[in-house]
């Protein structure tokens, strides 16, 4: 399927997007108030980030996907999948991997645009960074 989309989780497919579907209206609705609240700021591991600009957006986003994967919270990791999947029209898969260090997880994660060339953005955050 040419329009799938695949979120990786240590190297496991956990979530999948068909771009042929079309989005909601009330869904894409509730995307546009995620921007809205994220464009009032947000911790970044920790670091405040009080104008966040697109790529800030999608790392947190990202990594508040994966920490709600590893919390089984599917319907967040959906519409948080959702949220970037939208918002990278060029996104063809995304990548996290989950390192356990003694002190905390660190989360890599890879965002590919092109699927000849399986390069990526890599964005590495640490787990106990706060998220909210």
């Amino acid at each position: 399927m040419l329009d799938k989309v695949a979120f990786i989780m240590d190297d496991q497919e956990v979530l999948s997007y068909d771009r042929s579907q079309i989005l909601p209206d009330n869904q894409k609705e509730y995307l546009d108030n995620m921007d809205k609240k994220m464009a009032k700021g947000f911790i970044l591991v920790d670091q405040s980030i009080e104008q966040p600009d697109f790529q800030q957006r999608t790392q947190f986003v990202a990594l508040n996907c994966v920490n709600a994967l590893l919390q089984d919270n599917d319907q967040m990791a959906i519409i948080l999948f959702s949220y970037l999947v939208n918002r990278m029209p060029d996104l063809k898969q995304a990548k996290a991997k989950v390192t356990d260090y003694q002190s905390g997880k660190k989360i890599g994660i890879e965002f590919i645009f092109d699927e000849v060339k399986p390069q990526g953005q890599k964005i590495h955050f640490q787990m106990n960074a706060k998220t909210h």
